[in-house]
């Protein structure tokens, strides 16, 4: 019981953080269709100002950090970065509506973490009192270059195989036309000719029977009708 009054306690404390407000605010504003918009230019001063904090506090901790106590987690944040694309690449590329170029595009999004995101996240630790390496920000390079290479990469591997697969196709069709154009064709529109007829000849024509007995050569007409 006790438990469940402290985690509803903390619970109740996080939604009036200013963090989670703005979150739920902005989820509810967009649910509502309003269109209020934040001026670009706050938008991008408040970014500035928080990439600048973490930037200099981020600086001044890497010129005292151990260098190799930074080598593991780059390299996991390299890892990560490349994985979220690939993960998007063979995952989302599959579900129905969704374009592969999308699919890479949203990966590389995902994947490389933006700066915004990054100073949003490093303040809510510090106002929540979390301890955190200084250096962590120095990690951001490592996710973002990774994953934006990868899904340029990917891209453009999807792009070549889409042109080679229709340039094959294309000179399948093609090979198929020529060969269809070097059979011969029957031309329609003529009647069966009875090859007995042919021999014997038609009706009015020179050594044809004309439904009678012809004479025999050299002898007498037939009476016959």
């Amino acid at each position: 019981m006790d438990f469940l009054s402290e985690f509803l306690t903390l619970f109740v404390g996080k939604l009036q953080s200013p963090t989670l407000g703005f979150l739920l605010g902005g989820m509810l504003i967009a649910a509502l269709g309003s269109r209020l918009t934040v001026p670009d230019a706050v938008y991008k001063f408040i970014v500035f100002m928080l990439l600048i904090k973490v930037g200099l506090s981020g600086g001044v901790a890497i010129r005292n950090a151990n260098l190799a106590e930074m080598l593991l987690p780059a390299l996991f944040a390299v890892i990560i970065g490349i994985s979220v694309v690939f993960i998007a690449r063979f995952t989302l590329a599959q579900m129905p509506g969704v374009k592969t170029f999308d699919a890479i595009a949203t990966g590389g999004l995902f994947g490389a973490v933006s700066g915004s995101t990054l100073a949003a996240g490093i303040t809510l630790l510090e106002s929540e009192g979390m301890q955190y390496e200084a250096w962590s920000a120095a990690l951001y390079p490592f996710m973002d270059i990774p994953a934006l290479v990868t899904a340029i990469v990917l891209a453009s591997i999807y792009a070549g195989k889409q042109k080679r697969d229709k340039y094959l196709k294309n000179e399948e069709y093609l090979r198929k036309e020529e060969y269809s154009g070097m059979q011969p064709v029957a031309a329609g529109g003529y009647s069966n000719v009875d090859p007995r007829g042919a021999a014997d000849g038609y009706p009015g024509e020179p050594g044809g029977t004309g439904g009678g007995s012809s004479s025999p050569s050299g002898g007498a007409p037939s009476n016959r009708v």
